[in-house]
């Protein structure tokens, strides 16, 4: 292993080899015109020309070297990439993810770094050549636009090679952080495309509901000869969107009031108003399956709103029929006390059969926790489920109800009806845009209940595992979404051959979603790949560079000094010195994450390999 504990490179100075350069041409090429004027002998001057040459090629690399790094501290063009381009990229490397060009982010980089942070860096990064500026107004651009970032940071390391990710790897899931306009959306633009070429089953949850990232997704379906794989949902289009049950997939009937009951914020005394709005969605469940109903919002919030009353009928008498044989005789005498009273007197009057007839032999703790509700003091479980109402109705009001509790047998819609499980097993790719910025209370709730959603089938497939296919799930702005749920399915989606990919702003978006820090913690800890675009937030650069490891970093310490004899003053002398010293820095300064450019990150992937990468735009 090479090792110079002497060797400093301090390459942001005037480049005196290229000087050399010129200075030794110049005197070979003076010493072939005095040689073609003078009536001299030739020899002399055919020796002082081979000699200054043979000086000049002894230089010229260096001077190459140092020219083409410092280069490249002014950055490199935006690129755009077209769809076959990217396809190009991956098909000979089926088993890695493209993420850009870069290079591998080191020592020398970071000593780089320090030599340019210690110093005015304008003075390096700053100027325009003369062709620059005369390329620049024969544009017509009469004034050079200021760049977004520092574009310095990238040009450390003139030399770039392709970036691929073993897609083994992302199974460990992946963070992207960054402040709006960085380029989170486009890395998932990029990102997404491979994951639909590869043929997988794609789900993407878009708070922003950004058009974009649904139509370049929608494009790449087409351009690989699926346009049918691809499905849309999105609540300010409701024409153009599939019906989607989010309620539709579950091992116990339990899990659907576990997943409403995440929706309610979690505020302090808040948790008994949570118990008990989660034990009356779980009995209206109960009592829909025991009625060969499968549960759905609509029908769940017209029992919490109207009463159980209907369903405590349907309820008993199904479960009469499937014990008792004679049951219709048996519960005859019920009925007609109550023959010509309203729906509640009829629902005590079956109540009180079930309690007189089937209880004795044929106990349900389901069907009671459903008659033990009707018997509830109406006002006061009005109060108790007061903070799961207002919920229940944001996700069956108009046609958003129609959208998420699918009809089937209303023959006049004709649009499609899905689930996340069925978009799984076909290898779909569903494009789910929550329309937050337009109600951003109504777009949280229905991300949440998807992702909840999502933690159930990832459960069937983790139990079972049966011809599981890969799934990327991408979800941008997970902030705003993120529930309890999603912790669980951070936890089990690898081995559900789950591949999530989140991306936020800062950190403490996750605080303030989850309510802790420590919530927030749990939520990042099971993301083992991070990548960082340009990030502002102090606490969020902190947290991507406090586990990289410590370098040193070298710098020249110049010392001088006099003195003077007492006796004596006549008698005086001086001292001067350099001192090569090391000192402890962090491998990555905190501060650069604030300063990248548009579409530059950094990141690390597959278990500690640092990288610092850029992106271009695809088309």
């Amino acid at each position: 292993m090479k090792y110079n504990a002497l060797e400093y490179e301090m390459p942001w100075r005037p480049n005196y080899e290229k000087q050399a350069v010129i200075g030794w041409v110049g005197a070979s090429l003076s010493a072939v015109a005095v040689n073609y004027y003078s009536p001299m002998p030739s020899d002399p001057f055919y020796w002082m020309t081979g000699i200054c040459g043979v000086m000049a090629l002894s230089q010229l690399p260096k001077a190459v070297k140092l020219a083409r790094l410092q280069k490249h501290l002014k950055g490199r063009e935006l690129n755009f990439i077209t769809m076959e381009e990217l396809q190009e990229k991956i098909q000979d490397h089926p088993d890695e993810m493209w993420i850009g060009s870069g290079f591998n982010w080191e020592n020398t980089h970071a000593q780089r770094a320090f030599e340019i942070l210690k110093r005015d860096w304008t003075s390096i990064t700053g100027f325009e050549t003369t062709t620059e500026k005369a390329l620049r107004v024969l544009k017509g651009n009469k004034k050079k636009p200021d760049p977004i970032g520092s574009s310095w940071i990238h040009g450390v390391e003139p030399n770039e090679k392709t970036l691929m990710q073993d897609l083994g790897h992302t199974e460990g899931h992946t963070l992207i952080v960054g402040t709006t306009g960085a380029g989170k959306t486009r890395m998932f633009d990029i990102m997404i495309s491979q994951a639909i070429m590869r043929k997988e089953a794609v789900i993407i949850i878009d708070p922003k509901g950004d058009k974009d990232m649904r139509d370049k997704a929608r494009r790449v379906c087409d351009a690989i000869g699926e346009p049918e794989k691809f499905v849309s949902f999105h609540p300010a289009f409701p024409d153009e969107s599939i019906r989607i049950d989010p309620l539709r997939n579950f091992t116990r009937v339990t899990e659907i009031a576990s997943r409403l009951a995440a929706l309610i914020p979690s505020e302090a005394g808040a948790d008994p108003f949570k118990s008990f709005a989660w034990q009356a969605l779980n009995n209206i469940a109960q009592g829909l399956v025991m009625t060969y109903q499968r549960p759905n919002l609509t029908l769940l919030r017209r029992f919490l709103e109207g009463g159980p009353a209907g369903l405590v009928i349907k309820a008993v008498e199904a479960y009469a029929e499937k014990n008792l044989q004679d049951w219709e005789a048996l519960a005859q005498p019920y009925k007609d006390k109550a023959k010509n009273g309203h729906r509640e007197k009829q629902a005590f009057a079956l109540l009180r059969f079930y309690y007189d007839v089937i209880q004795p032999d044929y106990p349900s703790s389901e069907l009671e926790g459903l008659l033990s509700m009707f018997q509830h003091d109406a006002t006061h479980f009005s109060k108790m489920v007061s903070n799961l109402l207002p919920i229940m109705n944001m996700l069956t009001s108009g046609e958003l109800g129609k959208m998420l509790s699918p009809d089937a047998t209303d023959l006049d819609d004709l649009r499609g009806i899905t689930d996340t499980a069925r978009i799984i097993n076909n290898g779909q790719v569903a494009y789910i845009g929550l329309d937050s910025l337009t109600d951003s209370m109504v777009g949280s709730a229905i991300g949440s209940i998807m992702l909840s959603d999502l933690t159930a089938v990832a459960g069937d497939r983790y139990n079972f595992a049966v011809n599981n296919r890969v799934v990327n799930i991408f979800v941008d702005e997970a902030a705003e979404v993120i529930n309890d749920p999603f912790i669980q399915l951070l936890n089990k989606g690898r081995g559900a051959k789950l591949r999530l990919f989140v991306a936020t702003q800062t950190f403490s978006d996750f605080s303030a979603r989850m309510g802790s820090k420590d919530k927030a913690i749990q939520v990042l800890g099971n993301l083992n790949n991070k990548f960082a675009l340009r990030v502002l937030d102090t606490e969020t650069q902190e947290y991507i560079t406090s586990n990289l490891p410590k370098t040193r970093v070298k710098y020249v310490m110049r010392t001088q000094g006099q003195n003077t004899h007492g006796d004596e003053p006549a008698m005086h002398g001086g001292n001067q010195g350099e001192r090569l010293m090391e000192e402890e820095s962090d491998l990555i300064q905190p501060q650069l994450l604030g300063m990248l450019p548009n579409l530059e990150f950094f990141a690390t992937i597959s278990g500690g390999r640092l990288i610092k990468g850029r992106l271009p735009i695809l088309e």
